[in-house]
């Protein structure tokens, strides 16, 4: 079963601009901003600036890449959400034209769609992996972040963390209220998320959501969607699992956004790994 066609992101521009109000965050971005400054440059850049090539899958409305494109990187963002993509462009086009060069957007499937290549980082960030319904395509997103990248370019993957079987937050029954994507847009536009979980298979990890999102316009006209999302939270044995599998040498995990070493009892999981010479594969 496909559960991938349908996101809170597809459905409306406003659930974009409440996204924009509930997603603010700035730490994993100068935890990023401090990992580019000591990525060795593979080529000399014009002026004395040395920027990088950046891919970012799942950019979303550009809360990360933007940032990093003003510090004269160059990012492409991909994401299938043209919501989401319509603000990261509205905001790209308030930019400096400078900036504005740097930044290339694309729609499309990142589980289908081939990446970029010769990219010196990749940036699996903002939890993207708990977007895809398996561990089978959160691996095939690892796999193709290595085939993104240049020998000794590096990936960011950066998740909550949750280890041995489903946390019980997510098996409890009945309908959660005020729920992503609930929030009021600046227009006046109310929108209500709900979650139910209808099933989940603990010692997988597998948990299957009943999502409904009711939009009610100032005129008063309401839009009510409903779909089923399923979710897989990654491991940190999974994920280094996927990286040294495909020829990742892990050079940093986390357990913060502020840098704090990872523990068991860690909020996150974030690794900092390097492309090596000579991929693996299994």
């Amino acid at each position: 079963m496909e559960f991938r066609r349908i996101k809170a992101y597809d459905l409306d521009c406003c659930i974009a601009e409440i996204y924009d109000q509930t997603e603010a965050q700035t730490e994993d971005v100068a935890l990023l901003r401090r990992l580019l400054a000591a990525v060795p440059r593979p080529r000399p850049a014009p002026e004395g600036r040395m920027p990088l090539r950046i891919l970012e899958p799942f950019c979303g409305n550009g809360r990360i890449l933007i940032p990093l494109a003003q510090d004269g990187h160059t990012l492409v963002g991909l994401d299938r959400s043209a919501p989401m993509l319509a603000s990261a462009h509205a905001k790209v086009e308030a930019l400096p034209e400078e900036v504005r060069r740097r930044v290339t957007l694309r729609q499309v499937d990142v589980l289908s769609a081939p990446w970029p290549s010769g990219c010196d980082v990749v940036i699996l960030g903002g939890n993207c992996l708990y977007e895809l319904a398996t561990p089978e395509e959160q691996a095939a997103c690892i796999r193709a972040a290595a085939g993104a990248l240049r020998v000794d370019g590096y990936l960011y993957l950066d998740n909550n963390h949750m280890e041995g079987e489903l946390a019980a937050s997510w098996r409890e029954p009945g309908v959660q209220h005020h729920r992503f994507p609930t929030g009021r847009c600046a227009d006046g536009t109310l929108v209500c998320g709900t979650t139910e979980t209808i099933g989940y298979d603990a010692s997988r990890r597998l948990v299957r959501l009943r999502r409904t999102a009711t939009i009610t316009r100032p005129d008063g006209a309401v839009t009510r969607h409903a779909w089923v999302e399923q979710k897989h939270p990654p491991s940190t044995a999974e994920m280094r699992g996927w990286l040294e599998g495909h020829g990742f040498i892990i050079e940093a995990l986390w357990g913060d956004r502020a840098g704090a070493p990872y523990t068991d009892d860690a909020d996150r999981a974030i690794f900092w790994a390097r492309r090596a010479a000579t991929p693996l594969r299994r």
